[in-house]
């Protein structure tokens, strides 16, 4: 860190729990926005290639900066990125936050989405070789990480019509 300030870049995502400095100001450095940590417990998805950002305040209070807008979050607030404007709310859904606990949340997941929530939590290539993607079934639910991607694949096939393959030499499933 530098003599006047705590700075991290971050792409990707990350969770901070960070102490209050007023001579050292934390701040985590997005492609979307800096996030000037007030003394907080937050969580951050900054992906640039997907051009997504969110933030989710659990505890504390956060600043949000950018070229032209800005934004004040208190606990219990989410923040999201979107036609280079920030849009505060309560939090929906803390179950953004579960991966921290080793757990993946299904709920409002598109089968896309969850496969690259897959692919990171796994560390494997998915492939999708079929022209439309499967429809999860689940409302809502949780599969654990530590089971492996084999084991959250078959959970998911429960509820929704697609066979896959797994080279793991490679590090490739395939969703057929």
């Amino acid at each position: 860190f530098g003599r006047h300030e705590r700075m991290v870049k971050l792409t990707g995502e990350a969770m901070f729990e960070v102490e209050h400095d007023e001579d050292h100001p934390f701040i985590v450095r997005t492609f979307a926005s800096d996030v000037e940590v007030l003394g907080t417990r937050f969580n951050v998805v900054a992906d640039e290639k997907s051009r997504r950002f969110s933030t989710i305040l659990l505890n504390g209070s956060l600043r949000l900066t950018e070229r032209t807008t800005g934004a004040v979050l208190n606990s219990g607030d989410e923040a999201h990125w979107l036609n280079g404007r920030f849009s505060v709310s309560k939090v929906r859904d803390f179950d953004a936050v579960c991966w921290t606990e080793g757990l993946i949340s299904v709920r409002g997941q598109s089968f896309e989405e969850l496969m690259r929530k897959f692919e990171t939590a796994y560390n494997v290539r998915i492939e999708i070789a079929r022209q439309t993607m499967p429809v999860i079934g689940f409302a809502s639910g949780k599969i654990r990480i530590s089971d492996g991607i084999d084991h959250a694949l078959r959970v998911l096939q429960h509820t929704s019509d697609f066979t896959f393959t797994h080279d793991p030499k490679k590090n490739v499933v395939t969703i057929h």
